[in-house]
């Protein structure tokens, strides 16, 4: 299963929220260990490819920790996966100020 899409839901003011939303999407778009000089970017999306109860748990715990670490302007509240029949996942993910 891959990642198709992520939706950023927003609690409270946001200061630079375009950027933010800008970084965030990069962030969560590309797969970890393709950045030639950090590996660590992005998210691990090998985790999606388990049951959606447990994709879910692990895929929050990644998004959690990178974007405590890559955009530390804003903390993740909660994710949400959502899969389709054609095992496209689409996460949602509530940010606040960080």
């Amino acid at each position: 299963m891959t990642l198709a899409d992520v939706e950023f839901n927003i609690r409270g003011e946001l200061p630079e929220a375009e950027s933010i939303l800008r970084c965030l999407r990069n962030l969560f778009m590309t797969p970890a260990g393709t950045v030639p000089l950090d590996r660590d970017f992005g998210i691990d999306q090998t985790v999606l490819g388990k049951p959606i109860g447990i994709a879910e748990n692990l895929f929050a715990i990644e998004a959690i920790e990178k974007v405590e670490r890559y955009e530390p302007r804003v903390s993740v509240q909660e994710v949400h996966l959502t899969s389709d029949m054609n095992g496209q996942i689409k996460a949602k993910v509530v940010i606040t100020s960080g």
